[in-house]
């Protein structure tokens, strides 16, 4: 068991050491066991995959193992988003779906999540079960199925998947797009979005189009396959060199976003969930407090505003996508988001989807060029910071010993009454690490990685000289507990 471990979203680890076919097949494996327990086992499975090394391979070995099993076995015959695998066990009411990803890990990695019928992240309880199956299988080696029992006409090979495409157009506003006549950019980082998003911006083209990397390399071009400001300099040199009104971005399964406005200005997920959500409320009306906006612990206190401003009701959940899902299966939510750059809204998957977020934000574009004289996404942010204010954030990660992790968590569990600056620390909230909430509303969150020695640091503050004092106040008392 020492040698597999699920973290927040599935099992990922580096190709040809610990993940490797041997150690694969024993996590097929015991999903097999998790859905037949369960009897989930009656309209089939389906398997996609990214662009990186061995990932067909990997796909192909698990179908195999499946279809073993008895399953009926879907399997794409190219590299496919995560949230289009999503999407497929809903619309193909299926009884789950494996993608093999390590998202936006460093390319040496692969991985697996499991995705149930629901069509979204797999739950704590379901993750827990696929662990005790493969404890079994490491103390019971000889029940094992293995990809050599494969039952070939068990697996059906699909190339195309016509009906993502049919229910974005449902949720995008393709037509005042193409009307817009916006140059767009778009960088697919070298990954799974390659055969998905291009085709979409063909056809909500009206004007020019331009697409960076939009190719399979597994070392994803010698960058991490993750849109932050530092891997798309490529795209912004392009948006303001050749005048384009937006640029976005995907990682390497789809499932996240990036962008960069016409000004050149990077969104950070904290602004672009902001942004869209005021979108959706104040151009596209959604009010009202039957609907529901649901953010993580460590996600910008300007939704709760948004919320405020439209009487639209808040969920706060702890830190992993999963959390959201739940929530947007239980409630009407429009819109669920996380700071690390997860997003998705009402009548989509309950998962994220880097595709759906970055055609939202050309569509708010689209929007600003017709009614706002072309004004830029962070011009518009900047409006909307003006009426409901403005917010200061920051992730920190910090290394600390192992050993002082749990110790350093506990110490601000108790600063209750504690001030920063004369402002007082008026709660505290423990749903995920430890959260203090002060009196002027800033806010910091500190959160253990669950793989590194590391500390994580959430800071916002309304005020900016408040938020740099209240920076330095947080790294200090961290350094003191050392």
């Amino acid at each position: 068991m020492n040698k597999i471990k699920f973290g927040t979203d599935g099992w990922r680890d580096i190709i040809a050491d610990n993940f490797n076919f041997e150690n694969l097949g024993i996590v097929v494996n015991s999903i097999a066991r998790h859905i037949i327990e369960k009897k989930e086992n009656k309209n089939g499975i389906f398997i996609g995959y990214d662009n990186r090394f061995l990932s067909e391979e990997f796909a192909s070995f698990s179908a195999k193992i499946l279809s073993a099993y008895g399953f009926k076995v879907f399997l794409s015959d190219k590299s496919i988003p995560t949230p289009v695998t999503a999407f497929n066990v809903l619309d193909m009411k299926l009884d789950g779906a494996l993608m093999i990803t390590a998202s936006h890990n460093p390319s040496k990695y692969n991985g697996i999540k499991f995705i149930p019928d629901y069509g979204g992240p797999a739950t704590d309880l379901i993750t827990s079960d696929i662990e005790e199956n493969l404890r079994f299988f490491l103390d019971n080696r000889d029940a094992l199925r293995s990809s050599s029992e494969s039952i070939d006409e068990n697996i059906v090979i699909l190339t195309e998947f016509p009906t993502y495409y049919e229910h974005i157009r449902k949720l995008i506003d393709f037509a005042s797009i193409k009307k817009a006549g916006l140059k767009i950019a778009a960088d697919m980082l070298y990954g799974a979005g390659i055969n998905v998003f291009p085709k979409i911006l063909d056809e909500i083209s009206g004007n020019e189009t331009r697409v960076l990397n939009n190719k399979r390399d597994a070392l994803f071009g010698g960058k991490l396959p993750d849109p932050s400001e530092k891997n798309l300099v490529e795209l912004k040199k392009i948006i303001l060199e050749k005048r384009f009104d937006i640029g976005v971005a995907l990682d390497g399964d789809a499932d996240r976003f990036g962008v960069i406005d016409s000004a050149g200005v990077f969104l950070n997920p904290n602004k672009v969930i902001s942004l869209i959500f005021y979108y959706l409320c104040s151009v596209k009306g959604y009010k009202g407090k039957d609907l529901k906006a649901v953010r993580t612990v460590a996600t910008t206190h300007l939704i709760d505003e948004i919320c405020k401003k439209f009487d639209i009701g808040l969920i706060e959940t702890p830190v992993g996508f999963k959390y959201i899902a739940a929530e947007m299966i239980k409630n009407d939510v429009l819109i669920g988001g996380e700071e690390s750059g997860g997003l998705s809204i009402k009548g989509h998957i309950p998962e994220k989807d880097g595709i759906a977020a970055n055609l939202l934000l050309i569509e708010i574009q689209s929007y600003l060029k017709t009614h706002l004289d072309n004004i830029s996404l962070s011009e518009y942010l900047n409006n909307i910071n003006k009426e409901l204010g403005y917010f200061f954030n920051e992730r920190m990660d910090m290394e600390v010993p192992r050993e002082k992790m749990v110790g350093i968590i506990d110490s601000f569990k108790k600063m209750k009454g504690s001030s920063v600056e004369n402002i007082k620390i008026s709660n505290i909230l423990t749903k995920d690490g430890v959260k203090l909430l002060l009196e002027n509303d800033a806010w910091a969150l500190l959160r253990l990685s669950g793989t590194e020695p590391l500390i994580r640091c959430y800071i916002e503050s309304r005020d900016e000289s408040f938020f740099n004092v209240f920076k330095q106040y947080m790294i200090k008392a961290i350094k003191n507990l050392l």
